[in-house]
C-alpha cells in the first residue's frame, strides 16, 4: 500500500478542486500542464458551475467522483479550504496539495487559518503539501506529472528539487531545458505546514528515482534534525543546498567573543558542513553541480585532463582547477605519442591538449579517448570553443559517443553555443554534463571529489573523558537564582579543571593594598588583569599589563589599569585584580561554546587573542563533536599553517588541540546550562604540559 507522500508523487488519479474553465487562470494552466506533459493517470476537474474544463468532464464536488482519487489539488478561495478538506476526508483522500495562498504568510488571521487547517490534517491522518505552494512534478515515464501552474516543460533526469520559494521554483522550471537540468521530481513546500523539507528528504533518501537532492531553503524548522537526517543521507546520495539570508545579522546580542562571532550564517554553515551537505551561493551553481552528479561518474582523484581547441578557455580551466584544489598533471609519453598522430604540428600535446580551431569531430573523439586512457588522469574537461565553420553539434555528439563507456569523469564545455545545448539533449539523451564555461566544469568536479572524500572518511568517535560532574553541578546550583549571569573567576577555574582543561593558576586581590601584601610571594614575571563580570573586552580598555618583573612594577601596573578604566568610564566594572604567570611564545587560539535557539549548542575553535573579532578566523560545529570533526575544525582555519609551525617555530600539539575541543564539547553536552564559554587565549605549544588557558568566562 502506498504511503500518502508516495500517492502525492505517484498518483493514479488527480482531482483539481477549484478548476476554472477560463484560459489564463492558474487552475486552468495546471490542468493544461498535466495534459500537455502527458500525465498517465486520470484527471478530475471539480467545478460546480462548469460542465467541463479543458474538454475534460467536470464534477460539482469531490464526493460525486465515483472512482478513487489519489491526490487532491486545492485551488479554491482561502475561506473554502477547510470545508474542502472535510469533503476530501469523506472521499478518503489522504494526499492533498493546497495551492491557495492567504495563510500564515499574510499575518495573524492567516496563521490562525493555517493552524486550523493543520489540525484537520492531523485529525484525518492526511499529508498536506503547502499551503501557498505551486505544486509538484514527477518526470518518471510511467507518471509524467507536471502538477504545477508554471509554463515550461520539465526534462527527465535524476535530480530532486525542493523549493521553499514559489518564484524561484517557477524560474527554474522555465529554464530547465535551456540549461540541460534533468529533474526526477520537484516539490514546492510553500508554508510547509505539514510536509517540510525534512519530510521530503526522508522520503527521497530511499527513492531510487532520485540520484541527487537539491534544496532552496529560507529557514530551518529543526536544524538539528536536518543535520542528523542529512548526515545519513549523504552517505549514499549527494545533497546540494542554497540557504538564503547569508548577510542576516547575528542571532543575538552576545557578550562573549564566541557569541559575537556566531552569526546565523555561521550556525547554518556549521550544521550543513557537519551533515556533508554541499552549500552553494546561487541557483546556477546548485544546478551546475547537481547535473554533474546526475550525469557523470564520481572522480577517483583530483587529476584533471583538459582538451580544447582554444588556448584562452584552457588557461581559465587550469586557473580554476588550482583554485579548487585540483591538479593538471603531465600526460604520459605514451599518451603524447598517440596524440601526436592525430593533432596538427602547431597544437600542444601537454596538458591542456590544444587541437586548434580546425579540429573536427574525428579529432575530438579520438583525442578524448586517448586522454581518458592516460593513467595520470582521473577526469577530463573537453572544451569546444565558439564555432567557426564546423558543425559543433556533430562534434558534441562524436565526443559523447567516444566517452560513453568510460568509468572516469567527463565534462563537456560548449562556449557561446546556447542553441546547441538543448539540441544535444534531443539527439543524445544520455551525455556528459554540458557547461557554458570551463570554470563551472572545474568547480563541479571539485565538489564531486570532495563529496567522494566525505563518503569515504571515517565515521568518527565520540570520546568520553573522566570528569568531576558532581563539582560542576554544585557550582551551577549556586547560580540557580541568577539566570544569565557569569560565574566568578574561582568557579570558572573549578569548572574547567573538572573537565581537564588547563586553566592557568591565578591569584586574586581586591585592591592595591592587597597587592602589596602578597607581592613578595609572587614568582615573577607576571601579568596583571582587571576582572569584572561585565569587563568582556578588558584589553580594549587597558585592563591588562604584561611582563611585570617586581613589586614596584606590579603596583604601577595596577595604578595604570585603574587610570585607563577611569578614562573609559569603566572603573565601576572593576571587581578585583588577577595575577597570572607571564606566558610567552606558543600560538594563541580561542575555544568557546555558544547556543542557538533552534540548533542548540555549538563549539568554536580558531585564531585567538585580542584580534579574534577582527580576523574572525574561526570554525563552528554543533555539539557533540567527534574526533574526526575536531580534526576538521583545526584544519579548516586559515591560520592552520601557524599551528603547523612557520619560520623555524615548532608545530604546536595538534592532537592536544583536538582533545581540548572534545573535552569542551563534552562539558557543553553534560551541562547545557552553560550558554556561553570563552577560553581566550588558549595558548598551545609543542608540549602538552606547556599549554594553558590564560583567560576564561562562563555564563549560565
Amino acid at each position: 500500500m502506498l504511503s500518502p507522500l508516495e500517492r502525492a508523487f505517484y498518483p493514479g488519479s488527480i482531482a483539481v478542486i477549484g478548476a476554472s474553465s477560463k484560459p489564463g487562470s492558474l487552475s486552468y494552466q495546471l490542468i493544461h500542464n498535466l495534459v500537455l506533459y502527458g500525465y498517465k493517470g486520470s484527471i478530475y476537474p471539480v467545478n460546480p458551475k462548469a460542465a467541463s474544463v479543458y474538454s475534460i468532464p467536470a464534477y460539482p464536488s469531490i464526493t460525486t467522483i465515483k472512482n478513487n482519487v489519489d491526490l487532491a489539488v486545492l485551488m479554491v478561495p482561502k475561506e473554502m479550504v477547510l470545508d474542502t478538506v472535510d469533503e476530501c476526508n469523506k472521499k478518503n483522500i489522504q494526499s492533498i496539495v493546497v495551492i491557495t495562498a492567504g495563510f500564515k504568510e499574510t499575518g495573524e488571521e492567516g496563521a490562525e487559518r493555517e493552524a486550523a487547517l493543520l489540525k484537520k490534517i492531523r485529525k484525518y491522518k492526511m499529508r498536506l503539501i503547502g499551503p501557498n505552494c505551486m505544486g509538484i512534478i514527477n518526470t518518471h515515464p510511467e507518471v509524467k506529472m507536471n502538477c504545477t501552474f508554471v509554463q515550461g516543460t520539465p526534462l527527465g533526469g535524476g535530480i530532486g528539487f525542493i523549493s521553499q520559494s514559489g518564484a524561484l521554483g517557477a524560474a527554474v522550471l522555465r529554464t530547465v531545458q535551456q540549461n540541460d537540468i534533468g529533474l526526477a521530481q520537484f516539490i514546492s513546500i510553500g508554508n510547509k505546514a505539514d510536509v517540510s523539507g525534512n519530510t521530503v528528504l526522508e522520503y527521497w533518501w530511499h527513492n531510487d528515482d532520485i540520484k541527487v537532492i537539491t534544496l532552496y531553503l529560507e529557514s530551518f524548522g529543526n536544524p538539528r534534525h536536518f543535520m542528523e537526517l542529512t548526515r545519513e543521507i549523504t552517505k549514499t546520495k549527494p545533497i546540494i543546498a542554497i540557504k538564503s539570508a547569508r548577510t542576516k545579522a547575528g542571532m543575538k546580542a552576545a557578550s562573549s567573543h564566541t557569541g559575537a562571532l556566531a552569526s546565523s550564517d555561521a550556525v547554518v554553515d556549521a550544521f550543513i558542513e557537519q551533515s556533508g551537505v554541499i552549500r552553494v551561493n546561487t541557483t546556477d551553481e546548485m544546478f551546475d553541480i547537481a547535473k554533474a552528479f546526475d550525469m557523470a561518474n564520481l572522480p577517483e582523484g583530483n587529476r584533471i585532463g583538459i582538451l580544447t581547441n582554444a588556448g584562452g578557455p584552457a588557461i581559465l580551466a587550469v586557473d580554476e582547477c588550482a583554485n579548487w584544489g585540483l591538479s593538471v598533471p603531465e600526460l604520459t609519453a605514451k599518451t603524447k605519442n598517440k596524440l601526436k598522430k592525430i593533432t596538427p604540428p602547431e597544437g600542444s600535446l601537454h596538458n591542456p591538449v590544444d587541437v586548434l580551431p580546425p579540429a573536427n569531430a574525428d579529432v575530438y573523439s579520438s583525442a578524448a579517448k586517448i586522454m581518458l586512457e592516460d593513467e595520470n588522469i582521473d577526469s577530463l574537461i573537453v572544451i569546444v570553443g565558439p564555432p567557426l565553420m564546423l558543425d559543433t553539434l556533430e562534434i558534441a555528439k562524436s565526443i559523447c559517443r567516444a566517452v560513453k563507456d568510460t568509468k572516469k569523469t567527463v565534462m563537456l564545455v560548449m562556449m557561446s553555443q546556447d542553441d546547441v545545448i538543448p539540441r544535444l539533449k534531443e539527439v543524445m539523451p544520455v551525455h556528459p554534463p554540458v557547461y557554458r564555461f570551463p570554470e563551472y566544469a572545474a568547480r563541479a568536479i571539485s565538489r564531486m571529489y570532495n563529496y567522494k572524500k566525505w563518503k569515504e572518511r571515517p565515521e568518527g568517535i565520540y570520546r568520553e573523558f573522566d570528569a568531576d560532574r558532581k563539582t560542576v553541578r554544585k557550582i551551577i546550583q549556586k547560580y540557580s537564582a541568577k539566570k544569565g549571569t557569569y560565574l566568578n573567576s574561582e568557579d570558572v577555574s573549578t569548572v574547567l579543571k573538572a573537565y581537564g582543561l588547563p586553566i592557568i593558576n591565578s591569584v586574586f586581590t581586591h585592591n592595591t593594598f592587597d597587592l602589596i601584601q602578597i607581592s613578595d610571594k609572587i614568582k615573577y614575571p607576571v601579568v596583571l588583569k582587571a576582572v569584572g563580570k561585565k569587563l568582556v573586552h578588558k584589553s580594549d580598555m587597558g585592563g591588562v599589563e604584561v611582563d611585570i618583573h617586581n613589586t614596584d612594577e606590579l603596583i604601577r601596573a595596577a595604578e595604570k589599569i585603574t587610570e585607563k578604566l577611569k578614562f573609559h568610564k569603566a572603573e565601576h566594572l572593576l571587581e578585583k585584580f588577577m595575577i597570572q604567570p607571564y606566558v610567552q611564545g606558543g600560538v594563541e587560539t580561542i575555544l568557546g561554546i555558544t547556543s542557538d535557539n533552534k540548533a542548540g549548542h555549538l563549539v568554536m575553535f580558531g585564531l585567538g587573542g585580542i584580534f579574534v573579532e577582527v580576523f574572525k578566523d574561526v570554525n563552528f560545529k554543533l555539539v557533540p563533536v567527534n574526533d574526526v570533526e575536531a580534526a576538521s575544525m583545526i584544519r579548516s582555519i586559515k591560520s592552520y599553517e601557524m599551528l603547523k609551525g612557520v619560520r623555524g617555530k615548532k608545530a604546536v600539539n595538534l592532537d592536544y588541540i583536538a582533545e581540548a575541543i572534545l573535552r569542551l564539547s563534552q562539558l557543553s553536552r553534560d551541562f547545557p546550562e552553560f550558554m556561553e564559554i570563552d577560553l581566550n587565549p588558549f595558548v598551545f605549544f609543542d608540549e602538552k604540559e606547556k599549554c594553558s588557558i590564560l583567560d576564561a568566562r562562563i555564563r549560565v
